[in-house]
């Protein structure tokens, strides 16, 4: 209990105008065994950190980049400046100016340019680990021909660890394209792109500049009407799902603790961003019978032989990737659904017996699909219920005589 408690003071003091802290989903949160530590090993700004396998946070040095809510596998940070939409918002209406292509370039990279590049035509952001895969495949759906993620000096600059983040996001998103049958989009790059440069003014006949103005502002409305049509395409739904289980009925305010379910497991959802991805992918149709091998989901594989039948790895997934099922005739074990996973690896970290581990590789039509893997499990030498903790030190001293009271 400590542990848990030391855990979400930790994280309450993350929350800011930058970044919202949603603690219930962090997998440490719901098991003090999982070894998550995303959040620490890709900050910037040692805000996070890691130290004898603790987390220790700085709040005092959190620049509000975007790279811990991008690497977070369950959504438990998000970032606010700017929000997934409105990042993404920015990126279509750049790519209306930009004729289809889009610069997201990072502050370093900014400063360095300013002055050199038209405004319009990039997206500017603290960090480029801001970015991550749900935009740029909703932006490859909305049309968009290329995605450079400009950088700056990394090696000397002090949130280089973002740029890792959004090679191996660019590698995610092309990759998952490919799968699709769809060519990628996405690059990091050192230089800006030659349509962002800035135009010379001087060279157009100034008594066409009103003229000019009146048009380009005319097109702009119909662009923003566009771009805004495009935005609530992305969004809209999902958004929609998440205030319905938020705010549907019997809502009930967020509690220090979760609490267990009727079939024992700890309350379960799939992030917002991930639903956002599968509903992108799922727009360019079913995908090419191969595998991919991501950041973002993983194969869980079983040994029942080395099973113990405690089902935990269903209790505590967060998204139900793992799920418990029974039979009528009395068969038990999970269900496992790659679609759902997160590869946050609380299930391999937890199992008591060291019989499950996460394959990285999964077939990209079980992302596409609900497909799931199923194992069956042994009968438990204890049986689940209420005098499950006696029959259990009972087995273990194999004696009769231990009693409850």
């Amino acid at each position: 209990m400590s542990h848990v408690r030391s855990i979400l003071g930790l994280f309450e003091r993350l929350q800011s105008v930058d970044i919202s802290v949603h603690q219930d989903r962090c997998v440490l949160v719901r098991n003090r065994n999982a070894s998550c530590m995303k959040c620490a090993e890709a900050c910037t700004s040692a805000c996070i950190t890691c130290q004898d396998g603790e987390i220790a946070i700085s709040p005092e040095r959190c620049v509000g980049c975007g790279t811990c809510a991008t690497v977070c596998p369950t959504c438990a940070l998000e970032a606010n400046h700017p929000s997934d939409r409105d990042l993404y918002e920015a990126c279509v209406q750049v790519a209306q100016n930009a004729d289809g292509e889009v610069a997201v370039v990072c502050e370093q990279m900014l400063q360095a340019a300013a002055g050199r590049y038209d405004p319009d035509k990039v997206v500017g952001v603290t960090c480029l680990g801001r970015m991550e895969e749900s935009a740029l495949i909703l932006l490859a759906r909305a049309g968009v021909r290329r995605v450079t993620l400009v950088r700056g000096a990394c090696d000397g600059c002090r949130y280089h660890p973002g740029s890792e983040t959004a090679s191996l996001v660019v590698d995610t998103a092309n990759a998952l394209l490919a799968a699709w049958g769809r060519d990628g989009i996405a690059r990091v790059a050192d230089k800006l792109p030659a349509g962002t440069r800035r135009r010379d003014d001087a060279a157009y006949d100034a008594n066409r500049r009103g003229f000019l103005a009146d048009m380009i502002g005319a097109a702009k409305t119909v662009a923003q009407t566009t771009a805004d049509c495009v935005v609530e395409e992305a969004f809209g739904d999902v958004e929609i799902a998440r205030v319905g289980i938020e705010e549907g009925k019997g809502r009930r305010e967020a509690s220090t603790f979760q609490k267990v379910q009727e079939d024992g497991t700890l309350p379960h959802f799939l992030p917002h961003r991930r639903a956002r991805l599968l509903q992108g992918l799922a727009s360019f149709g079913a995908p090419d019978d191969v595998m991919v091998n991501t950041r973002l989901w993983g194969h869980v594989i079983i040994d029942i032989e080395q099973c113990s039948s405690c089902q935990m790895c269903a209790t505590f997934c967060p998204t139900e990737a793992i799920k418990k099922f029974q039979d009528a005739d009395g068969s038990f074990g999970v269900r496992h659904y790659p679609g759902r996973c997160v590869k946050c690896r609380c299930c391999a970290d937890i199992c008591p017996t060291g019989a499950l581990s996460l394959a990285d590789e999964v077939f990209a039509v079980d992302l596409h699909s609900k497909a799931y893997e199923r194992y069956e499990m042994r009968p438990r030498a204890s049986q689940l219920g209420p005098h499950q903790m006696r029959d259990t030190v009972r087995n273990l001293l194999k004696s009769e005589f231990v009693y409850e009271r």
